[in-house]
């Protein structure tokens, strides 16, 4: 949004009632409109009038009731859909996610890999929808964008909670920690972003996105230990221990209603074993490595300074 504002674009803002969007107001040539996902009647609106739409609202998260994932990810893709049609939006950039693949092997993941088998409802929910806007893209010029695991300040998922766990002492790795852990700067997917509404591209087109270095899962997680003044992650579970945890812990947290410190889905990207070929996204989008991890990590570091001042 900030970059949109920056260049000049005149933008329209869909949030929710319940969204704090007192930065949005700090921006110029920036229209906040209130609604849901899930209401056409409010989608409907949103889109009227407006060129381009960057679908990457929904509900993120690696665990929790499929049902709610769907209604969301799947229900409110399905009304900006078909609100873009009838507004004729002239390109629909959707943000997917990596995880709609099929990720157990150990090649080299591109495009054309298949979807998965999914244990985790947000991934199954992203697949349903990405599909669906495959479907439309014969009606609607749309790109797909699969970005990695997103990282970067105001991240609430897999940055806060990271932190938040290093804090208490609870990262641990997974087999020693020696899988590539598929990483993606908030400033990288932006500019991938920027740049599939800039570019001439057929419609349907999809994209991989990760931020193109090979970290380590233990490399990764250790500096959420060093902005919070730890060493690096040493604790290592055995993948069969591990596997038992997640099963207990979905058990237990689905009585519970509580987040799970181990989830099916952060099982998965914590032990992959497979590589993310970006080369069409550097090739097609002109896509740049813009924020390195140490960079990135910087920005999160100063961020957390910023926040635990106040806390």
């Amino acid at each position: 949004m900030r970059r949109l504002s920056e260049e000049g674009r005149k933008i329209r803002a869909f949030v929710r009632p319940t969204s704090n969007v007192e930065k949005l107001k700090s921006l110029k040539n920036v229209e906040i409109f209130y609604g849901d996902l899930t209401d056409f009647r409010s989608v409907q609106q949103a889109v009227e009038g407006c060129q381009v739409v960057y679908h990457v609202g929904g509900l993120v998260n690696d665990w929790g009731d499929y049902r709610k994932f769907f209604k969301v990810n799947y229900g409110g893709t399905k009304n900006m859909l078909e609100a873009s049609v009838k507004a004729s939006i002239q390109k629909f950039i959707y943000t997917s996610s990596i995880g709609v693949l099929d990720l157990s092997g150990q090649g080299v993941i591109k495009e054309n890999q298949p979807y998965g088998r999914y244990l985790g409802g947000y991934c199954r929910s992203k697949a349903e929808a990405e599909k669906l806007v495959r479907r439309y893209s014969s009606q609607l010029q749309t790109i797909i964008l699969r970005p990695a695991v997103v990282y970067g300040p105001e991240d609430s998922q897999c940055t806060l909670r990271s932190l938040n766990y290093a804090q208490k002492g609870f990262l641990f790795v997974i087999g020693g920690g020696q899988s590539v852990f598929p990483h993606l700067y908030i400033d990288n997917l932006v500019n991938a972003l920027l740049l599939a509404a800039k570019r001439e591209l057929a419609s349907g087109e999809v994209f991989n996105l990760t931020d193109g270095q090979e970290t380590t899962v233990r490399e990764f997680f250790s500096c959420f230990n060093h902005i919070v003044g730890r060493d690096d992650v040493w604790v290592s579970l055995p993948y069969s221990l591990a596997w038992v945890a997640a099963l207990l812990m979905d058990t237990c947290v689905h009585l519970a209603g509580r987040q799970p410190l181990l989830s099916w889905t952060a099982l998965e990207f914590l032990t992959l074993k497979c590589r993310f070929d970006i080369s069409k996204a550097r090739q097609i989008l002109d896509f740049k490595l813009a924020i390195s991890l140490s960079q990135g990590m910087a920005k999160v570091e100063r961020w957390w300074k910023s926040i635990s001042y106040f806390q």
